[in-house]
């Protein structure tokens, strides 16, 4: 049963280790602020008072109602938030309506991945990258969809803002609260990954074989890194500057480079010599994640995993791109956001969760 609990414990590793990026930010200053500035109606603004001229004093009153005057309709109470919690703030723009669940195929396991940026001894994160991981036992496949950090919605229970502050706001049940209001995607189960164990996991592994879908050249950790479309081998240090460099990107390339990664360590872990060396990885792996994933939530994915590893091209990859949302700046706080494109995310949505193969 250890060799199983093992086993069954770097599956979900390989799924779950991409997630952790953010020890790089230690060593690489942040990215550059955006320079757009937006013209926003000041909305702390004190309203000007519309002038009335004086009621003339030979106004005839109004003659009192008939007795076959017609009530007014009585309001109905609605609630717009559904079974969500409402907002306890005010917004700067309207509150969107929940979206229907989606109808995805019967026993899809939903795990969210959540990338903390946390530090050994600090108190506090956030969310620098989350990432939805879809399992379709039945059908044999896998989603994976990323979410740009700085996603502007409304986070039940608290208010709109960036989708990256539901974590530490409220931690994974709030998370799984945002994910099924915005997106009508439920959350099964949750993982949060700190950075501390990446770069050991990765070099433990042998490196990785990452395949670069599209050219980067970029500094990190005073080391400059030129890539072009092809196959590269990565240790641990690399392939973290490899996913956290951004001062020529941002965060929709940063996004392809972590699905890239984690395919790569997917690729690795399941050959003979990564599962070789359970016992190496299965300490590190122990010693990086918070889950709230038991034994027997795992064990019952191994022979989709199995699947996906002899058949790589049903791992299917998705994410709100650059061409579903547009920067914006939220007026009473000059934070730098992206406003979604929602017609464009529910179409991507219904093409990625309900019309799988």
């Amino acid at each position: 049963m250890d060799r199983r609990l093992a086993i069954a414990t770097l599956i979900i590793l390989i799924f779950m280790v991409g997630a952790c990026t953010n020890l790089a930010g230690m060593l690489m200053s942040g990215a550059p602020g955006s320079d757009l500035v937006m013209a926003t109606v000041d909305v702390a603004a004190t309203a000007t008072a519309t002038p009335f001229g004086p009621i003339p004093a030979t106004i005839t009153p109004p003659p009192p109602p008939t007795a076959t005057a017609t009530p007014l309709a009585t309001a109905t109470s609605v609630n717009p938030w559904g079974d969500f919690p409402a907002p306890v703030e005010p917004s700067a723009i309207e509150i969107r309506r929940p979206l229907a669940p989606l109808q995805v195929p019967e026993g899809t396991v939903n795990i969210i991945i959540l990338g903390s940026d946390q530090r050994p001894y600090e108190y506090g994160h956030r969310t620098d990258t989350m990432m939805l991981l879809s399992l379709d036992p039945a059908s044999g496949t896998a989603t994976l969809l990323s979410f740009p950090r700085d996603l502007y919605v409304f986070i039940p229970g608290w208010r709109m803002d960036r989708i990256n502050t539901a974590d530490p706001n409220g931690g994974p049940e709030r998370v799984a609260q945002t994910l099924l209001y915005n997106f009508g995607l439920e959350v099964h189960h949750w993982v949060r990954v700190n950075f501390w164990g990446f770069t050991q996991a990765i070099d433990t592994l042998g490196g990785i074989d990452v395949q670069v879908g599209a050219g980067l050249a970029d500094e990190c950790g005073g080391i400059h890194w030129r890539y072009g479309q092809g196959t590269y081998h990565m240790d641990g240090f690399t392939s973290l500057c490899y996913v956290r460099m951004r001062h020529v990107t941002g965060d929709f390339d940063r996004m392809r480079r972590q699905q890239e990664v984690v395919l790569a360590i997917f690729n690795r872990v399941l050959s003979l010599d990564g599962l070789s060396r359970t016992p190496e990885l299965y300490t590190q792996f122990r010693s990086m994640v918070e889950t709230d994933m038991e034994i027997e939530d795992i064990l019952p994915l191994l022979p989709l995993a199995a699947k996906l590893s002899s058949d790589p091209s049903q791992i299917h990859r998705s994410e709100i791109g650059v061409t579903m949302g547009s920067l914006w700046r939220v007026p009473y706080s000059g934070a730098s956001v992206i406003q979604p494109d929602w017609e464009a995310i529910e179409s991507m949505l219904h093409d990625s969760f309900e019309a799988l193969p």
